[in-house]
């Protein structure tokens, strides 16, 4: 069976220009490319009713980074890592925990009104000052817990009836996938039961350490993705992205860096353009790339790159569809 074939796109302002903000024209650049739909990472000041109906297949709920120490409430903590209580609020939108639910549900009620099949979140609480270094203090349970009491009331308190989908990551600490039961801890933890994972194959291959030649890469996530332990029938979504980063995660990871500025935002900038050179999100080119579709048998592909024009992120298109020859003859 055929997956159904998407594109990712945000509702930031670089993203609408390149359409002028007319939704009409994004819908036909989609369908002339050959695909179903697109995956949509929503800003503030989305006006639902200008989307087309049936262009939205799922929505990517803000990842905020930090979760831990506004979900507990611990202003201590808050402004250790920000400095002072102001700059959280301006970071979350608002004060405490309930800033979070309000924007998750919001968005998972966005996801229901524009009759997505699910939504998708990063179950991660990542340090800042060591997104060089990797060296994360918040055990993976610790982490998965907090997402799924998030997820949790945020769904129940929605009008969304879809799936909760979690994604992979690659910091320690986080969602990785890795060999220890996460997913099942996930369910067990899990009041709402429609649950399943979104597989970012450039996520996992940082996971792997990172690397410089593709050949090697997906023979990596072939060999994750057989792994007796893997949990490959939960895959609803695939992100297939590739990222040959490994020499720069390599060598930074040993420089002993810090995000460099003179206050949190400045830091944050600057971690931002570090994981930015991590997950380049560019395409993969080699035919091998259409076993990662067989051997997880999702329901979406979403061919999921960085683009700054139109006719960068078409080539992006191009040479991936070329890859999977299977599916796109």
């Amino acid at each position: 069976m055929r997956p159904s074939f998407l594109l990712n796109f945000s509702t930031h302002k670089a993203d609408l220009a390149l359409f002028e903000k007319d939704w009409q024209r994004l819908e036909e650049f989609v369908h002339s490319q050959g695909f179903d739909g697109i995956e949509l990472y929503p800003v503030e000041g989305l006006c639902d009713e200008d989307i087309p109906k049936g262009l939205v297949k799922g929505v990517h709920l803000r990842f905020f980074v930090l979760i831990k120490e506004i979900w507990e409430e611990d202003l201590a903590g808050l402004e250790k890592i920000f400095g002072d209580l102001e700059n959280a609020w301006n970071f979350y939108g608002g004060q405490g925990k309930a800033t979070l639910l309000e924007t998750y549900v919001e968005q998972m009620n966005l996801a229901s009104t524009l009759g997505c099949s699910y939504v998708v979140f990063h179950p991660a609480h990542v340090c800042i000052d060591r997104v060089f270094d990797w060296k994360m203090d918040l055990h993976w349970k610790d982490t998965l817990k907090i997402s799924c009491q998030i997820m949790d009331q945020a769904v129940m308190k929605s009008q969304f009836e879809g799936y909760v989908l979690f994604e992979n990551l690659w910091w320690p600490g986080s969602f990785t996938l890795g060999g220890h039961g996460q997913f099942g801890f996930i369910l067990s933890n899990m009041a709402y039961k429609r649950c399943g994972i979104v597989l970012d194959t450039g996520h996992m291959l940082l996971d792997g350490g990172g690397f410089e030649n593709e050949e090697e890469a997906i023979s990596y996530l072939e060999e994750r993705l057989r792994s007796p332990f893997f949990p490959i029938k939960d895959v609803v979504a695939l992100h297939l992205t590739c990222t040959l980063s490994g020499s720069y995660a390599k060598k930074t990871k040993k420089s002993g860096q810090r995000p460099r500025g003179r206050d949190f935002w400045e830091r944050f900038q600057d971690a931002r353009r570090h994981v930015m050179q991590l997950d380049r999100h560019d395409p993969f080119t080699l035919p091998a790339t259409d076993g990662l579709i067989r051997l997880t048998r999702p329901r979406y592909v979403v061919f999921e790159f960085s683009y700054k024009d139109i006719e960068s992120w078409k080539e992006k298109i191009k040479r991936q569809k070329k890859a999977l020859g299977t599916y796109w003859p």
